[in-house]
């Protein structure tokens, strides 16, 4: 159960994080990062539906991270949060491929987050199996 409510303690954090630098008043400098040459300014229409579209990513993982601090008091009642990261770090593990061959990505920045997202999916599994032979 411990390993259970670790993981749902950092994964909480992390995303709530990735909240934080997904909205527009952060977004400038993550973007500078992400797409070099892109030159951030709010007053043009792409930047705009850019910044619009990474905050309500960040939403998503915000309201997931609420979720897994929430469900760290009882990891087995809250076991489909860990489904739902597993999921989540899929989809956007295959998001990053897509931006790094077709959308101009920094090969760096995308190949970091291409690390990230399986250690994720490797420790939900284990914090998760972990979780489930405790209440056996």
């Amino acid at each position: 159960m411990k390993q259970g409510r670790i993981f749902l303690w950092a994964l909480g954090l992390f995303y709530l994080a990735n909240l934080l630098g997904t909205l527009p008043f952060a977004s400038a400098s993550l973007f500078s990062q992400m797409y070099p040459g892109f030159v951030p300014d709010a007053a043009t229409p792409g930047f705009r539906l850019l910044s619009d579209a990474w905050a309500v990513v960040g939403l998503q993982l915000g309201a997931i991270g609420i979720v897994a601090l929430w469900g760290a008091r009882d990891p087995l009642r809250y076991l489909a949060v860990f489904d739902i990261v597993i999921a989540t770090e899929v989809v956007d593990a295959l998001w990053d491929i897509y931006s790094i061959v077709w959308s101009h990505e920094a090969m760096a920045f995308g190949l970091t987050t291409l690390v990230i997202h399986p250690v994720w999916i490797v420790w939900a599994l284990y914090a998760r199996r972990a979780v489930v032979k405790a209440a056996r």
